[in-house]
């Protein structure tokens, strides 16, 4: 089958998580991503139990960010989750979302610096080296981990959005995790930007696989695959600053979705959100429509679709957009 992955956005429940990533890789699915994002579930306790059930699949979280966890932290899950997948972990990173890192006490600051010098330590540490950096954000003197990765290095894959993230993504990672809920115009210009940033570090841009988070709802009533992800559409066009920039939508009709959702809730903001926007920011409708919508992602430059999947009817979902 074409290259296919299935990604979880904080929702469903892991056993139900491990029993979906089963039925993918039964299937061919190449990798299974766990978002960490919101207060939903955390990425590594899924994917460990995912790694844990599982023999070909990659494995990935989709991303973690580099404010909540310090670099040393990181690189040591990461090696403990390759370890225990059998070398089958993609080291997924970004920068997070304001909105959801404030409220935790941590200032939204330079992130890209920020990502950049988690990205130096951690390489560094997974290599089995002795790390010795002094940075703006990262104070690290004289750590090893004191177990031996089974991989000296794994592909590191950033989930990042705005044209300079996108950038550095091109200048520093294997691969891209694109956000959910943008646009094939989206995609178009993103790949610009990373092969901008390939270039200045003096890379292949064809080197760089293009993946994305797409966000997916299956139903022979395509209203109601369109309504199940409305509230979420929603959600993201009024927490998440970085993606409501990229859209292109206009202020008035931005701020009518803020005061929905700020006086009626996500249910309320969902009722503006139009067939239009749901068929720009997502593929929801029949199987058929579905499949055409992954096509045109695909178009665009995507190498990996990895499935958001929305519903009640998962497994059916996962087998029906197959050869898209």
């Amino acid at each position: 089958m074409k290259r296919m992955g299935l990604a979880f956005l904080g929702e469903p429940a892991v056993p139900e998580m491990v029993k979906l990533a089963q039925y993918a890789e039964s299937l061919g699915y190449e990798s299974a991503w766990v978002a960490e994002t919101r207060f939903a579930r955390d990425g590594f306790v899924p994917a460990a139990a995912i790694a844990a059930s599982t023999q070909k699949i990659k494995i990935s979280t989709g991303v973690v960010n580099v404010f909540t966890r310090n670099p040393v932290i990181l690189a040591t899950s990461y090696a403990t989750l390759d370890e225990l997948s059998g070398g089958r972990v993609i080291f997924g990173v970004g920068p997070g979302s304001p909105l959801v890192l404030e409220p935790q006490g941590h200032t939204f600051t330079k992130p890209i610096t920020r990502l950049r010098e988690y990205l130096h330590v951690a390489r560094g540490l997974i290599a089995g080296e002795e790390v010795n950096f002094q940075g703006e954000f990262v104070n690290v003197q004289g750590v090893k981990l004191e177990f031996t990765p089974i991989r000296p290095a794994m592909p590191i894959y950033l989930g990042v959005t705005g044209p300079k993230a996108m950038e550095f993504a091109g200048e520093a990672a294997d691969g891209v995790l694109m956000n959910g809920f943008v646009s094939c115009n989206y995609v178009r210009r993103s790949i610009e930007r990373l092969a901008t940033g390939a270039k200045r570090g003096g890379r292949d841009p064809g080197e760089i696989d293009r993946a994305i988070g797409l966000v997916t709802s299956v139903d022979r009533d395509p209203d109601v695959a369109r309504d199940r992800v409305r509230p979420f559409i929603a959600m993201y066009l009024t927490r998440f600053p970085n993606i409501v920039q990229e859209t292109g939508y206009s202020e008035e009709y931005l701020a009518r979705v803020r005061e929905a959702v700020n006086k009626g809730g996500l249910e309320a903001g969902a009722k503006l959100i139009t067939e239009e926007v749901v068929d720009d920011l997502a593929a929801a409708g029949t199987p058929e429509h579905v499949r055409q919508r992954i096509g045109e992602y695909r178009e665009a430059g995507i190498d990996c679709p990895v499935l958001f999947v929305f519903g009640s009817n998962n497994n059916e979902t996962i087998e029906s957009v197959i050869g898209a």
